[in-house]
Order: structure tokens, then sequence, then C-alpha cells
């Protein structure tokens, strides 16, 4: 098949050879309206400028800013989806969209609420993975009031004007937790939930769904109270160790947030006596390690691409009024892996 020409390109869009020069070259002026025209067109013939012209749009359009707000970049999972969000933005060659994500290491509601208005002044839409506080939503129902979409992701708030949230459904999330807790160690075992913190949602849901599975389908399993970490791999690691000191019948670890790393430390230096099985609700590097070598049983995580691929279509249609969102909750089913598949391409 012979190559489309500009020529070509011209006649199939009804516009002179010279307004497709003006569009390819950049420089000259163009109606937005021409260059959608011609764009269309261009893609239906497979013209090798396509890429060209979408830059050309891409240039012409006002920037649309979008921000992201996360806890430590120290935590593998908050930098990994700082990372990807950048790359989804990106990626989307047909908007001019701006990322802005920003990483907070004071975990403090106050700041975190000061941080989240102050990119919500530079943004259009917002997003953000934090704690649940009456300081933080208080912001959100503000940036609302002003017209700007705050959508929660990974886990949700209470603040009535959020745009939506984008994530797992956690109670069930916390049920198939559960069920393999059911099955992988005997019945008059232990199982303990380490969490963050309380005031992670997704985390208070993740709990909530584990102990409702285990009192309906497993009664004879005991289930310790809570731990929590601090979202900290180092109160992972101290709270692992008195477990493993305090209760030598322990069977499992369910972690349900930050600090997986400090647990699965904690059970390295563990010699001799069988280690209870643990159950991640993330991956990255060292739960793909640690899969491999048996001291995580499964991981139950995000499917990070799908993941912020809804998040960044939800927020880029919050902006544009043409789409009209009309706001709601944009749910993505977890994924399950294991020693077999801890390095697959498909993750």
């Amino acid at each position: 098949m012979n190559r489309v020409t500009i020529a070509d390109l011209a006649q199939a869009a009804g516009v002179s050879v010279s307004t497709v020069n003006r569009v390819l070259s950049g420089n000259a002026k163009v109606r937005t309206e021409t260059i959608e025209h011609v764009l269309a067109v261009a893609q239906q013939l497979n013209f090798y400028g396509t890429s060209a012209i979408r830059s050309r749009l891409k240039k012409d359009q006002t920037p649309c800013h979008l921000g992201l707000l996360l806890q430590q970049e120290t935590m593998p999972f908050h930098s990994e989806l700082g990372r990807r969000f950048r790359a989804e933005v990106d990626r989307m060659e047909e908007r001019h969209l701006v990322a802005h994500v920003e990483h907070t290491d004071d975990l403090d509601p106050m700041v975190v609420a000061d941080r989240l208005r102050k990119l919500g002044t530079r943004c259009s839409a917002v997003a953000l993975a934090v704690a649940d506080h009456p300081a933080v939503n208080r912001v959100v129902d503000d940036l609302a009031a002003e017209g700007k979409a705050v959508f929660t992701v990974v886990s949700d708030l209470s603040a009535s004007g959020r745009a939506g949230y984008v994530g797992l459904d956690n109670r069930l999330f916390g049920r198939a937790a559960a069920w393999y807790a059911a099955h992988l160690i005997r019945q008059g075992s232990e199982a303990v939930v380490v969490m963050g913190t309380h005031r992670h949602l997704c985390q208070e849901q993740r709990e909530m769904g584990f102990r409702s599975y285990l009192r309906e389908h497993a009664p004879d399993l005991t289930l310790l109270e809570t731990a929590t970490t601090l979202e900290m791999d180092q109160g992972a690691y101290e709270v692992t160790r008195d477990l493993l000191r305090r209760h030598p019948n322990l069977g499992l670890i369910y972690v349900t947030g930050g600090g997986v790393r400090g647990c699965l430390r904690a059970l390295r230096e563990v010699d001799g006596s069988p280690r209870p099985r643990v159950i991640s609700c993330e991956l990255n590097a060292d739960t793909q390690a640690a899969l491999v070598d048996g001291l995580l049983t499964v991981a139950l995580a995000h499917p990070m691409g799908t993941l912020v691929d809804r998040l960044v279509r939800v927020m880029v249609a919050a902006t544009d009024p043409a789409e009209g969102f009309a706001g709601g909750d944009t749910l993505v089913p977890y994924v399950t892996v294991t020693s077999e598949n801890a390095y697959s391409d498909a993750l």
C-alpha cells in the first residue's frame, strides 16, 4: 500500500494542502477545530504524521493540571503509584495535561490538609491517598466548593464533597484474604491483622471484611487483637517480633497496609520453629522476592496499571464540561499473586 501523502490527507479532510502544512509545522495559527478534524482524518488514514498533529493539538491547548497527594516516597506502593501517575498523564497525547505529584513524609493531618489546600490551588483536579480526618475532609469540601474535583484513590475519605473514589472494594478484599487464612492454617491456630493506622478507611474496611468472613466460616480460628505499625517498616518489625514472642501458636499474619517489609524482616530472623503464613496487600520488589523465597504466602494487590488508567480518566473527565461527568466511584479488581506468578508481565 502506498504511503498516504499530505495531498491525500488534505483531500480526505476537505482542506487545502497549505492548511495541512500549517498544522504539521506547529508554528502557523490554525483553528483548534480544524486541527482536531485533520487529526481525526489522519488517524483513519494511518497518516505518517499523525503523532505530529497530536503534538500540535496538545501544544495549542490550555494545560490541565492534575495533582496527586501521596504518603512517603520511601514507601514502595506510594512511590510506584506516583511514578505510574506521571507516566499515564504524559501518555495521553491528545490532551495537554500536567502532572503534579507530591509525597508527604509528615502524616500529621494538619500538615496533610495544608499540603492538599496548596496543591488544590494549582490544579483543576486532585486525587489523594491519605488517612481520613476532619481537617483533611474540610479542605476537600472547600476545594469542591471552589469548583475543584477531588478524588480519593486506594483509600476513601468521609468528605461529602469528594468527586469520587477509585480503588478496590476493600471489604471484599478483606474477605478474600480471610478465605486464604481459613484454608491455609489449621483450625485452632491464631491469626492477626497488622494494619498501618485505624484512620485509613481502606484498612478499616479490610479488617472488617477479614473478621466478618472468619466469624462466618472459620469460628475455630482465634483472631487476635489488631496490631498497628503507624505505616512504618520499623513499627511492623517491632510488632511482628512481639507477636512471635507472645503467641507461639500464631499461624497467619495479614498485613493490610504499610510496613510489610518490616514484618518480613522479623520473620527472616525466626530460626528453627515454623513461621506463620503471611498475606500482603501490596506487590513490590520486596514482596515478589519474599513470595519466591516462601516467606510470603500470597499477595492480594492493586492492579496498578488499571488503577492509574481509571484515575487519570475520571480526573480528566471531571475537568472537561463536554464529558458531563456526574461523579461516582470507580472500582477495580484486585490481583492474586503467588510464587508461581510473582514476576508475571501481566501484573
